[in-house]
């Protein structure tokens, strides 16, 4: 698998300039030149500049990444090799695939004006699930770290975010699940339509699902 990304970095860096007028060295500093403070600011604005959402994305990692490739690692200089070795930097996450980009970008489609709101929604997960992982999966977006505890299906009308929350009773905001795609470990169902619902409450309810089945 990290091969065949490889070679889809070798690919997608070999024709940037060509695809885009722009080569990897000054997309990093037009992007650095725009102080942004988010990821999904670089992703958007990189958007609007034309680039697809799966380039636009790889862009996003490779400047966090300081500016460096994921996996295309420059040689060491000549006179290297006397030098004292520094550690070994943590792992960088592995990136989605283009095809998982792909599938990501065509479940935000049938959002449409609710994009937005999934992107501060993914946004405040992370910050309370650190180690999290989202995964296309058809129909819908798996959440998991590592096992699902949660799953967004995307609607013209609305965003449903599915929880594992076991017998949890079901009240008023917390329905049973209406999602095509998840499995019976979902068992609730939040609907959202307005960001003030993605609040400590509803965060509270995404930690005890990810405790549930993560520990």
């Amino acid at each position: 698998m990290a091969r065949d990304e490889e070679a889809e970095e070798l690919e997608f860096l070999a024709d940037l300039q060509t695809r885009t007028g722009r080569d990897l060295a000054q997309w990093m500093a037009a992007i650095a030149a725009q102080n942004f403070s988010d990821k999904n600011e670089v992703i958007d604005w990189l958007r609007a500049q034309g680039i697809p959402f799966a380039h636009a994305s790889w862009l996003e990692r490779i400047h966090s990444n300081g500016g460096r490739p994921i996996y295309l690692q420059p040689p060491g200089q000549p006179g290297d090799e006397g030098k004292p070795q520094q550690p070994a930097a943590k792992a960088t996450p592995r990136p989605p695939s283009q095809r998982e980009l792909a599938d990501l970008d065509r479940l935000l489609a049938a959002s449409k004006g609710y994009r937005p709101l999934y992107v501060m929604l993914e946004a405040e997960i992370r910050g309370a699930v650190p180690d999290l992982a989202v995964k296309p999966k058809g129909s819908y977006l798996s959440l998991g770290a590592p096992r699902e505890f949660a799953a967004v299906t995307f609607y013209a009308t609305e965003l449903r975010l599915g929880l594992g929350l076991g017998d949890v009773p079901h009240v008023q905001g917390l329905e049973k699940p209406r999602m095509r795609g998840p499995g019976p470990a979902i068992s609730h169902m939040v609907v959202l339509t307005d960001a003030r619902q993605v609040n400590a409450d509803l965060l509270k309810l995404i930690k005890a699902a990810n405790r549930r089945v993560n520990g």
